[in-house]
């Protein structure tokens, strides 16, 4: 029985370990972000990631590989951050910004740098979007 048990924490754990190195394989920038969809909910830990054209939200645990939250780059909308004065385990001084895109609105939480990563992210434009624009 303790070998069983031994087996499925280890298979567990490697499975986490693969799904988190699918998630970033191709190299995408990915952080810790929590995410709530309304201010009477609690937050949820997980991934962000920025592609090219689209900023993806993963849950921390489950077997999904794919987003849960997914929009497009040009659609997306972040409001400014307020430090958030809730605790979240996993972020340091973590700040909170609502952000939406068609018709969804949920609020995310990121540490200050990684929220810096985003904005910056969000308000460049993407290889080859827009390059006629002078």
């Amino acid at each position: 029985v303790l070998a069983l048990v031994v087996l499925v924490v280890v298979g567990v754990l490697i499975f986490v370990w693969a799904r988190r190195r699918f998630i970033s394989g191709d190299g995408r920038p990915i952080m810790l972000c929590a995410r709530r969809d309304s201010a009477d909910e609690r937050w949820r830990l997980g991934l962000a990631r920025l592609g090219s054209e689209r900023f993806e939200w993963f849950s921390m645990v489950g077997p999904s590989f794919r987003p849960e939250v997914s929009w497009l780059r040009g659609e997306l909308d972040f409001g400014g951050a307020k430090p958030l004065a809730d605790p979240i385990p996993g972020l340091a001084e973590p700040v909170s910004v609502s952000g939406g895109a068609a018709g969804r609105i949920c609020e995310f939480a990121f540490a200050p740098a990684a929220y810096t990563a985003v904005r910056a992210w969000l308000e460049s434009s993407p290889p080859g979007y827009n390059v006629n624009v002078a």
